[in-house]
């Protein structure tokens, strides 16, 4: 299996490759899903603000990809990702056991998002999960998320832009093809005022064009 050596080796293709090797007993057409993600969502630059070692707390972790990753390039101590959805983490098991990760990786399945494990941790991610979230319980989202999240710690935001109109209405094709969902994009400005409502301060933010995908990245530290 072709593991990233580095997370400066981190390159939609690198990615990839990795992930069809490393999820080679799911379904073809998920298998393939997975695979072609690297070219759609900015793994590298969610993977450069993880310090070394860290303990990791992920939401809404569907197969597991992020903290696969985080696992081979050695960012994560140990890692928890969680899910309302109890099928997608039969196969981040699997990949987590193939890179030889199953003592640092634990993926658990939830009720809702304040089943998650309480922490805290050293960096809490929210990557692609707020839209698929009710707007009235966002800014809860954001909240226990922020609640998880230790003294020095990072919280990493990062989804879909609600801006331009077509690139909105590509996400908006995306979630009725592959979720079923219809769904309201998250304005990054309201994340941005929850997290500071919260107890987190912003560090960075950036807005980030991947074909026809746009995604907002925040990253905020809680003092």
């Amino acid at each position: 299996m072709r593991v990233p050596s580095s997370s400066e080796a981190l390159t939609p293709k690198t990615l990839s490759a990795f992930f069809y090797d490393l999820y080679n007993e799911a379904p073809r057409p998920l298998r393939m899903l997975i695979a072609a993600r690297p070219y759609v969502c900015p793994y590298d630059k969610l993977v450069s603000f993880v310090p070394e070692g860290a303990t990791v707390l992920d939401f809404g972790c569907g197969t597991g990809s992020l903290l696969a990753v985080l696992a081979a390039v050695d960012r994560v101590g140990h890692g928890i990702g969680c899910d309302v959805s109890a099928a997608p983490l039969v196969a981040a098991r699997a990949a987590a056991a193939r890179i030889g990760a199953s003592d640092r990786l634990d993926f658990r399945h939830i009720a809702d998002i304040d089943s998650a494990p309480d922490g805290p941790f050293d960096v809490v991610t929210m990557v692609d999960v707020l839209h698929h979230i009710p707007p009235p319980r966002r800014a809860d989202a954001i909240t226990a998320a922020a609640r998880r999240t230790a003294r020095g710690g990072l919280f990493i935001y990062k989804d879909m832009t609600d801006r331009p109109l077509w690139r909105r209405f590509a996400h908006t094709v995306d979630d009725l093809v592959f979720s079923h969902e219809l769904v309201r994009q998250v304005r990054a400005g309201e994340v941005e005022a929850w997290a500071a409502q919260s107890g987190l301060a912003i560090e960075h933010t950036e807005s980030i064009p991947r074909l026809v995908y746009g995604h907002e990245l925040r990253v905020f530290r809680k003092p």
